[in-house]
């Protein structure tokens, strides 16, 4: 009896030990995925890319039906394979925009002459009858310092003498610049301005080149003019938002920044607002910063704005606490999850996340065919033909059976927001993602690497503000130094110009600073 007992607790002591080694098998493939899934982000391309190998283990047919999406394009490198070869169909290189380009500079000729001036046969003198032009290149000019002097011009009527003596006229000049006194003219703002949020060029390293140029510049000093300038562009930065407010559709994001003023440095934030791509009145990002990702931003920043807003899983968009607002889902983040799961598959593995993704690219190809003229036609051809794509999608999640990790945390994602990704059918101006967003958000990141923090709430808000201005420039295909150096010059004359001369789309600001 007790050897039967000892045999059976052996026996339950060896079920247990196969649990426990079947566990920590999984465990052990669960971090693997994860491991492969970081070397990607880290190491691997930046992009949602399937791999060749992985879309092979489709049928014919379903690629074939499937005319791969432009946001996961393969036309730049299709294999074909046969039994004898295989043959790589490139993009052709496109000609002629080098000499366009070459054409579009100041020219300036070279001509290398003939050092001998006779010939060398008789003697005689030799005459010059024409030119060949052998070769073109780019020159650059070095950045160099001039003094600007302003001068009051003086006028003398010669037929007026009140009171018997002269009468004297001056010209109207500015006061003097933004900033008595200083070096801080509008040309070396719009620089300072245009290198730190146009490019990323940190202050340390602008000093370090000013330096070189022979201009003695000081960081602080630079951070203070930047503080100071958005204080006094603030009214065009409220212009921005006000007009932004006005679109049926906006995209809305959040992205981290650290201020070492703030109690809690690590948790604060800038939201951005941007108005979509088709559909907008005008083309406009707003920055705006905050000491958290609370929930009561959002109506601190859109007020009582009605319309819809296209953002991402985060559950500080909340139906229930802005039942006046509507709220899409971003279609590439539900991807998002799908991806990151196949990026840790082995190739040629097939999975039902690899089924996913290729479900939801049929809905971005189908969307990018599509040819209509307004916003309500839009929204009735998504009904006709992407609500089968969009069902067949989340049909199919239906079928996957008792999924687990991070599979089913793509699932139970992808379920949570259908409702919302539904509103597509209704409202045409809402976008299938908010990648618009997330470009204007991606400068602000290289900056913050590269300045890594700021020190003050009032240097964040200018951040904002700044991020602001030359986002909607660019988004408006302006040459950004030239907008500053504009718009810099318009606060130099210190007169009563209306907002409206500051705006990105004003006539006159097109024409001058165009790129």
């Amino acid at each position: 009896m007790d050897k039967d007992k000892r045999i059976e607790e052996l026996e339950k002591q060896n079920q247990q030990l196969t649990e426990t080694i079947k566990q920590l098998q999984q465990k052990i493939e669960e971090q693997a995925e994860i491991i492969k899934l970081l070397n990607a982000r880290i190491f691997g391309k930046k992009t949602e890319k399937l791999d060749k190998n992985q879309l092979s283990i489709l049928s014919e047919d379903e690629l074939t039906e499937l005319n791969v999406n432009s946001d996961i394009s393969l036309e730049e490198s299709t294999e074909v394979k046969t039994k004898l070869r295989v043959v790589r169909h490139r993009k052709a290189k496109p000609h002629g925009q080098r000499a366009e380009f070459l054409d579009s500079l100041e020219q300036v000729d070279v001509i290398h002459k003939f050092e001998q001036k006779t010939c060398t046969d008789c003697h005689e003198k030799l005459t010059p009858i024409g030119k060949k032009c052998v070769y073109r290149e780019v020159g650059l000019k070095q950045p160099e310092l001039f003094c600007r002097n302003h001068y009051q011009q003086t006028y003398k009527c010669n037929h007026c003498h009140p009171k018997g003596g002269d009468k004297i006229i001056v010209s109207k000049v500015p006061t003097s610049p933004i900033f008595p006194h200083s070096y801080f003219s509008s040309s070396v703002l719009a620089k300072i301005i245009v290198d730190k949020y146009g490019m990323a060029v940190p202050l340390n390293r602008q000093k370090m080149f000013f330096k070189h140029l022979g201009l003695p510049m000081d960081t602080n000093k630079m951070s203070r003019a930047i503080i100071k300038l958005s204080e006094q562009l603030e009214f065009v930065y409220n212009e921005l938002t006000k007009i932004l407010l006005k679109n049926p559709v906006i995209h809305m994001d959040e992205t981290p920044f650290q201020v070492l003023e703030e109690k809690n440095r690590s948790k604060s934030y800038f939201w951005v607002m941007r108005s979509t791509e088709e559909f907008s009145n005008q083309q406009i990002a707003v920055f705006s910063y905050s000491s958290n990702r609370k929930q009561e931003n959002i109506s601190e920043l859109v007020g009582d704005y009605t319309g819809a807003i296209m953002c991402d899983g985060y559950n500080a968009y909340s139906s229930e606490m802005y039942p006046q607002i509507t709220f899409g889902s971003c279609l590439v983040h539900i991807r998002r999850h799908f991806t990151d799961i196949t990026k840790s598959l082995q190739q040629g593995k097939e999975s039902s996340a690899l089924k996913a993704v290729k479900l939801l690219m049929r809905i971005f190809e189908k969307e990018k065919n599509f040819e209509y003229q307004s916003a309500t036609e839009k929204a009735q051809k998504r009904k006709l033909y992407l609500k089968e794509c969009i069902d067949k999608f989340y049909n199919f999640l239906e079928t996957i059976i008792n999924p687990s990790g991070k599979l089913k945390r793509a699932v139970e994602h992808a379920q949570k927001f259908r409702s919302r990704l539904e509103q597509i059918y209704e409202i045409g101006e809402l976008p299938l993602s908010n990648n618009a967003a997330e470009q204007v958000i991606r400068l602000s990141t290289l900056i913050r690497k590269n300045s890594l923090f700021a020190k003050s709430t009032a240097g964040a808000r200018a951040s904002a503000i700044f991020y602001s201005l030359v986002q909607t420039a660019k988004l408006n295909k302006l040459d950004i130094f030239k907008y500053f150096n504009y718009i810099f010059s318009l606060l130099e004359k210190r007169e009563n110009v209306k907002v409206e001369a500051y705006l990105p789309w004003n006539p006159e600001v097109k024409k001058i600073c165009a790129k």
